[in-house]
């Protein structure tokens, strides 16, 4: 199984977690996506984000779940993508009985985009 860092502000709940265990992934619960001070500018942001990403590389984890504020999500997926990390998004809804995901991706190569 595969280690998934959760670099999103929020703890999943059950159903999440057994969504990606049942696709070969162990995910950590514990939120990594840090939390910002909104007189910090871009670069500052990827800075931190890059530190973010580091640490979780040298935790032996092999891919990240990204959501949350854009740029740390844009950033996230850059710099995790060159460190050789996968990067996925899930989507899914608010419902009854919490967030269910309802299908994932593994986002792209920021090489394999058009210019």
């Amino acid at each position: 199984m595969q280690r998934l860092a959760n670099f999103t502000r929020h703890y999943p709940r059950h159903a999440e977690i057994r969504y990606w265990q049942e696709r070969g992934y162990c995910l950590d619960p514990t939120p990594r996506a840090p939390s910002l001070d909104e007189s910090w500018g871009e670069q500052e942001i990827g800075q931190i984000i890059g530190r973010e990403m580091r640490n979780i590389k040298a935790q032996g984890f092999h891919a990240i779940l990204i959501g949350g504020l854009t740029n740390m999500m844009a950033y996230a997926w850059y710099i995790g993508q060159s460190m050789g990390l996968q990067v996925l998004h899930a989507r899914g809804r608010k419902g009854e009985n919490g967030y269910t995901i309802s299908t994932h991706s593994k986002m792209l190569n920021p090489s394999l985009l058009p210019a």
